[in-house]
């Protein structure tokens, strides 16, 4: 059977993306942008616009963290790909 880590259903990324940012980490990300997209690197701010939340990476990569399918091996309970 094969398994893997997800966060509870209805759960957020937001704790783990302050941690990894607090902790000057390297995110793994998996996100929606017309399509699953992968992104590395160090998380440079977190920040809120229009009402959500968002961060950038060092690259100056934006990503809305209701976007996020995947941190660092983690996944979004209700992502189905792969």
């Amino acid at each position: 059977m094969d398994t893997r880590a997800t966060i509870p259903p209805g759960g957020s990324f937001y704790p783990m993306i302050m941690e990894l940012y607090e902790k000057k980490q390297v995110a793994a990300i998996l996100y929606e942008d017309n399509g699953v997209t992968r992104a590395n690197g160090l998380i440079e701010s977190v920040f809120e616009r229009d009402g959500r939340r968002w961060f950038r990476l060092e690259d100056q990569t934006e990503i809305r963290i209701d976007k996020l399918y995947a941190v660092n091996g983690l996944f979004s309970s209700d992502y189905s790909e792969c």
